[in-house]
């Protein structure tokens, strides 16, 4: 087994390579454009644009994979030109064009996301979206441009993880658990709102499961992946308080915080997009989100992570890296 990651720098990529450097013998490759987060990850690293097509195709064939973690993208929920996502779509389609081509590949794991339909929304199947970002949209066309130019030679699966947080990663995980930490942290209204989440030690477990699967179980399928439990962002965020021995958690009302989010809202739309609550900001909030996990169940098996040690996990690398006291 030959794994090649790309986009193997960013958040779950990095995690992914920690599993497979503790977990397994396994040979690997990254590919991404930017520098490992993890410098100890850099021997296993060699910088690729997706949108250079010839440096691309060489290293992918002089490796010559047989699995593929594809989790490379362009991020970002506030950017609302479609141009700034095509990587997303045009450097995906350079990918899939190479490996078409690489006799070597056997099964190949597209990364999306459940964003491909805005919070809240159910669809009614795989084909269903209702995105309501750039970002959102752009993955959706992805997963149409996988579904249209991937090969029938390799087994191919799409993910979606669900809100994904734990080590290496950025907004908004890593500024709740340090908002939490430095005690201005508060509950908004009840603080009692269920959703899908996903540790990312647990994300990154999941997705290796996936490439042994049985063909039945993950070929041309589209697999959600998160922690199998909803979790009750109340016990999160005082689990997270108690960890980092952090003051309890006050609570704002609700009729509060809406002013509050049209305030933010006025100070978006005149360019200070630092603000940090908006209306969009606070729905995402408060809107519940659960999603039907027995598909990864049936593959993965028992979860290694607890959401309270997936929890302490994060808080001690936050520690460590000097991000909270």
């Amino acid at each position: 087994m030959k794994i090649l990651i790309v986009g193997g720098s960013g958040f779950i990529g990095t995690n992914y390579i920690e599993f497979l450097l503790r977990k397994t013998q396994v040979d690997f490759l990254n590919i991404d454009n930017h520098l490992p987060k993890n410098s100890l990850h850099e021997a296993y690293w060699r910088k690729c644009d997706l949108m250079d097509v010839n440096n691309l195709k060489k290293i992918v064939l002089d490796y010559s994979p047989t699995h593929i973690v594809y989790l490379a993208a362009k991020v970002g929920v506030h950017e609302s030109d479609s141009e700034a996502f095509s990587a997303n779509t045009d450097g995906l389609k350079n990918f899939i064009e190479i490996i078409n081509g690489c006799s070597s590949v056997e099964r190949v794991i597209f990364t999306s996301s459940f964003i491909v339909c805005k919070v809240g929304y159910a669809p009614s199947g795989d084909r269903d979206y209702c995105p309501n970002t750039a970002y959102g949209e752009s993955k959706a066309k992805g997963e149409e441009i996988i579904r249209a130019q991937a090969s029938s030679d390799y087994l191919k699966t799409i993910i979606r993880p669900i809100s994904v947080w734990g080590q290496w990663g950025e907004e908004p995980y890593k500024n709740l658990f340090k908002s939490i930490a430095q005690g201005w942290y508060f509950h908004i209204g009840s603080g009692h709102y269920k959703r899908s989440l996903g540790y990312v030690g647990n994300i990154v477990y999941q997705i290796h499961q996936i490439l042994f699967a049985p063909k039945e179980l993950i070929d041309s399928k589209v697999i959600y992946l998160a922690d199998y439990s909803p979790t009750d962002l109340y016990e999160m965020t005082g689990l997270i308080a108690k960890t980092a021995g952090a003051k309890k958690i006050c609570h704002v009302p609700l009729f509060f915080m809406k002013m509050v989010a049209k305030f933010g809202d006025m100070l978006m739309f005149l360019g200070w997009k630092s603000f940090p609550m908006t209306g969009f900001r606070l729905n995402n909030i408060l809107t519940q989100y659960v999603f039907d996990m027995s598909d990864i169940k049936n593959i993965a098996g028992k979860l290694p992570y607890t959401l309270k040690e997936g929890i302490e996990e994060t808080v001690n690398w936050l520690k460590e890296n000097g991000q909270i006291k």
